[in-house]
């Protein structure tokens, strides 16, 4: 596992490196506390702009995990640069998404045009089936070569992380790690999403299993605090907004989003460790549209696009990019957990089952 404590003044800056298996994050401005190589912050040479291209419409499915509200928004301004082209978009939690894609592999039938969830691993087995397209994106060039994945066959657009949440109004002393979710004094009022369904949720897992610290032992312990395990983020970050959980697992956006709003809602950067969710985009290898999908990741690394992510309280992959509003650094800066991508392909069901065991299969709701 690899562990970065980040130092960040001005921007957040990762370059991800992938190796066989597993990517390594390196920051600008680091205290390394395992040894790593740093590499210094891109620079952005100009800026890139996005022209539709003529000629290019069409129809294209996409296949993906984002926020059903944000994804929208996305493609409806991908819209007014290029009206031609009409994206499907089929939205679901990760776990389904890729069971989806499972069986119409198995089928010899996939029905995406592209692909954009948050399982690394599964994106990993689709390049190696040589299923995914190649393709380097407008602009692409600008960011770290660390954000395209498997010969350019997938590529990061903005970064997430998993973060601790928890409501002002109920909690006396903020929390400062995972272990808060411990806690006795919130039994039973504390949240987090399924990782049976959530993506996010199961590199919450798959990382804090993989730590000597953490292990099986926290979730079960987790478990015996009567920890509430919803479907995915949103719920979880509703009921904290309205008290009904005083604290648990999220997403960092979406609780700039409830403190946007004007909820009381705070984020932590867990001592830790907060925990990265790679989530990259791809094009499927059949699909019968090319130009259209290129057109829509040459619009993702477009300054509009990067604009409207920090809009919607994403960390953009710009460096240049300004924050988003209501980020917040601990003192010292932040500490960041990679994903052991190698662990989780090798004991994804192992996974999947222990924790099927102590949670259950995901709520309906």
């Amino acid at each position: 596992m690899k562990r970065l404590r980040v130092l960040l003044p001005i921007v957040l800056v990762f370059v991800f490196v992938l190796t066989a298996c597993q990517p390594e994050t390196v920051v600008e401005t680091v205290e390394v506390v395992k040894e790593v190589e740093v590499v210094k912050e891109v620079e952005v040479v100009k800026e890139v702009e996005v022209e539709a291209e003529a000629g290019v419409s069409g129809q294209v499915v996409l296949y993906t995990s984002e926020s059903e509200d944000k994804v929208n928004e996305m493609v409806a301004d991908f819209n007014e640069v290029y009206p031609d082209i009409e994206i499907f978009i089929y939205r679901t939690g990760t776990g389904e998404v890729t069971a989806k894609l499972q069986a119409e592999m198995e089928g010899g039938d996939i029905k995406a045009d592209m692909m954009w969830f948050a399982d690394l691993d599964f994106f990993r087995k689709l390049a190696d089936e040589d299923m995914l397209l190649s393709y380097m994106p407008v602009g692409g060039d600008l960011v770290d070569e660390g954000n395209h994945y498997f010969d350019n066959k997938a590529h990061e657009v903005r970064y997430i992380f998993n973060i601790l949440a928890y409501n002002t109004g109920l909690v006396s002393e903020a929390p400062t790690g995972w272990k808060d979710l411990l806690n006795p004094d919130y039994k039973g009022r504390i949240g987090m999403a399924s990782a049976l369904y959530s993506g996010g949720a199961f590199n919450n897992l798959g990382t804090l299993v993989n730590e000597d610290d953490f292990g099986w032992d926290f979730y079960e312990t987790l478990n015996e605090n009567d920890v509430v395990v919803g479907r995915g983020n949103g719920g979880i970050g509703t009921k904290i907004a309205t008290g009904e959980f005083v604290m648990g697992q999220l997403i960092d956006f979406m609780a700039r989003n409830h403190k946007n709003e004007g909820s009381p809602v705070e984020m932590v950067w867990p001592v830790e460790g907060a925990v990265l969710i790679p989530t990259p985009i791809g094009i499927y290898n059949g699909t019968t549209n090319p130009e259209a999908c290129q057109a829509f990741i040459d619009y993702l690394y477009s300054d509009r696009a990067q604009a409207l992510f920090v809009a919607q309280n994403y960390v953009s992959i710009n460096p240049d990019a300004p924050k988003p509003e209501g980020y917040t650094e601990a003192e010292g800066g932040i500490k960041i957990l990679v994903p052991p991508v190698e662990f989780m392909a090798e004991n994804r069901e192992e996974l999947r089952t222990k924790y099927e065991d102590l949670f259950g299969p995901p709520p309906d709701a």
